[in-house]
């Protein structure tokens, strides 16, 4: 073999070596685009947050920490702890669990507790100190059909298909393409030119440089749905203007390529969303949490100069921490000094409003203050906080309402402490504590309106309803919209229709009531309308056509027009589809039972009308041909 040809494949080896080294590396510091058609190109991220141990283990437990997350956001405690805590057994050196973990820990003073889990070895960076990674390159699509949760729910085409940027889906009414975007904010309307309500569809990717834990942050104009790598991870129909993170996300990301699909829905007010990943977590220095500890501990033994030097030196290195804000607050409470005092929790109480210590610390001042109304709502508020388990919550709150002679109050910390032992399984010292209550709720009506959630928790919807009623009975028109809520009265009128069908005075009293508080709220009138099928112009009935008047929806009328349809009140579904029709609803179903009402009424003319109308209508062309078979072979006055 020659030298020459030794060479050439001396240099061809080298060449495919550095080849495959570059394209190996490409990953770790480009943006890489798709292999597959037509798709853009991804941010490349350094997971931080980390974890050990193999990829499905930490699948297993994302879906476990996202619910967590959502119920710890909800002011739940005791539930997300026990997940934090399993979390943290398995992989004490994740710092997810050691985040959460440590804030339930020191939300319930459990100080020494928070400083083991997080730990003394940490690099931590404060919240404005982190640096999200921003999804730039995206494809979207839009606008398909709107039809409120059902088309957020359906599993369309966009979302089962493997995405390809050639292809096309009919939208509403036109043809629908995949356009280039650039994120983190996506903006339908002003990159596709459209305008109304719709389903829209984003696509994206990012390389990771190793496996970990990501956290996306996600903002929306109403609904969305997130898809990590095909598996959909998040899901929340809401109806809000768009903000950043606004949902807060867990996720375990392959190294390398992975993929990001959103599906959004709009009703119209805002089409867009935003989505960023932070692979880093905000959490306490071991300094912080030292000093916090070290003016606590100060409180408990009544050295408060020495307690307040220590917190505010936590507050100096860490501002707005709840927990320093609380312990400034107490040992300002101690010292006598109470508007500071007042400052200082309001603060806490704005940033964690379920704090159990601070609500506490809060009602003290109130008290100290001579405002008991204020002082009880707060001693309730944290007995609740505490998921019915703070004793000092409790003891406080009552002791206080006995002092001041408030019979109200006491009977709802006794509806409370039933709860307690209701959750604990205690029946019962549940039932001791529910008949003492009784005493003093069954006068007003905030205590009879408490009674009827407190056996609807329970399961008891038909002393839920009967509760309800009497509390209702209490109210004088001038007093429903400064005490009865629209989601009261729905899961009354819930409790009714399950329990008390025919109780007509009841069902007339709570329209009267919808009137004045929210005669708008659809879910509720829905609910009225099955309570029983209205019969003739009767009282019920034209309060209810009132309210449809205010909330011309297509359900709505669909509802009400069947239930007179079922009644045999033809005439009556006849006149009301057609001021539905009119009002601007367009609705096949409406004109469809339209003409079968006039049939009924024998306006074969007008019903004739509609039938042809409706041959024009995909959905409805054989009913309608039907319809009209069986209106010719109708003996009409005059004909031959």
């Amino acid at each position: 073999m020659s030298f020459r040809s030794n060479c050439l494949k001396l240099l061809n080896g080298l060449s495919l070596f550095i080849l495959v080294q570059v394209s190996w590396a490409l990953p770790a510091f480009a943006q890489v685009p798709t292999r597959q058609l037509g798709a853009p190109s991804g941010s490349t991220i350094n997971p931080k947050i980390g974890g050990t141990g193999k990829e499905s283990k930490y699948l297993e437990w994302a879906p476990k920490i996202n619910a967590a997350v959502s119920e710890f956001k909800r002011g739940r405690r005791s539930a997300p702890g026990k997940v934090f805590a399993e979390f943290w057994r398995t992989d004490k050196k994740n710092p997810i669990p050691r985040k959460f973990l440590s804030e339930i820990l020191i939300g319930q003073g459990k100080l020494e507790q928070a400083r083991m889990v997080l730990g003394s070895t940490l690099r931590l960076k404060r919240a404005e100190e982190l640096e999200p990674v921003p999804l730039t390159d995206w494809h979207i699509l839009a606008p398909l059909k709107y039809e409120g949760k059902k088309s957020f729910d359906a599993e369309l085409k966009p979302e089962k298909e493997k995405f390809n940027s050639a292809a096309k889906y009919t939208g509403d009414g036109r043809v629908c393409r995949w356009k280039k975007a650039k994120g983190p904010r996506v903006d339908f309307r002003e990159v596709l030119e459209i305008e109304g309500a719709g389903i829209g569809y984003g696509y994206c990717q990012f390389v990771a440089r190793k496996a970990g834990w990501v956290r996306f942050g996600i903002g929306s104009g109403d609904g969305i749905k997130l898809w990590l790598n095909d598996e959909l991870i998040h899901s929340n129909f809401a109806r809000r203007d768009i903000g950043e993170d606004q949902d807060e996300v867990y996720a375990w990301v392959r190294r390398g390529r992975n993929t990001v699909r959103v599906k959004e829905s709009s009703t119209g007010d805002e089409f867009r969303f935003y989505i960023q990943i932070y692979d880093e977590l905000d959490l306490p220095s071991s300094k912080f949490l030292d000093r916090t500890l070290a003016g606590y501990k100060a409180l408990d033994r009544a050295r408060y100069d020495d307690a307040l030097e220590s917190f505010m030196a936590a507050e100096a290195e860490r501002p707005g921490v709840p927990e320093v804000a609380v312990g400034i607050a107490e040992t300002m409470l101690r010292q006598e000094n109470l508007v500071a005092a007042r400052s200082w929790v309001n603060r806490a109480l704005l940033e964690r409003a379920n704090s159990v210590r601070g609500l506490q610390v809060y009602g003290e001042v109130m008290l100290r203050l001579r405002q008991p109304l204020k002082a009880f709502d707060a001693f309730r508020a944290a007995y609740r906080s505490s998921e019915y388990s703070d004793e000092k919550a409790f003891q406080v709150w009552t002791e206080s309402a006995v002092k001041a002679r408030w019979d109200l109050q006491r009977g709802l910390a006794l509806l409370d402490r039933s709860r307690g032992f209701r959750k604990a399984k205690k029946k019962t010292e549940a039932a001791g504590s529910l008949e003492e209550a009784r005493a003093f709720l069954e006068q007003t009506f905030v205590g009879l309106a408490d009674l009827s959630v407190y056996h609807r928790e329970g399961g008891d919807r038909k002393q839920a309803a009967s509760y309800g009623v009497r509390a209702i009975q209490k109210l004088s028109p001038r007093q429903v919209a400064l005490n009865c809520s629209a989601e009261w009265l729905l899961n009354l009128v819930k409790d009714l229709r399950q329990t008390q069908p025919d109780d007509q005075a009841a069902r007339e009293r709570i329209l009267r009531l919808v009137q004045q508080v929210d005669p708008t709220r659809s879910d509720l009138i829905r609910e009225l309308l099955a309570v029983k099928p209205p019969a003739g112009r009767s009282a019920i009935s034209k309060k209810i056509e009132a309210l449809l008047k205010k909330r011309p929806e297509s359900a709505l009328y669909k509802e009400y027009t069947s239930r007179l349809y079922s009644a045999g009140d033809y005439q009556r579904c006849a006149e009301i589809c057609a001021e539905g029709l009119a009002s601007g609803i367009v609705s096949r179903t409406l004109r469809y039972r339209q003409a079968n009402a006039l049939v009924k009424v024998k306006s074969y003319e007008e019903a004739e009308t509609l039938y042809k109308g409706l041959l024009e209508e995909k959905d409805y062309v054989k009913r309608a041909a039907e319809a009209l078979k069986k209106l010719a072979r109708i003996p009409r006055p005059g004909a031959e």
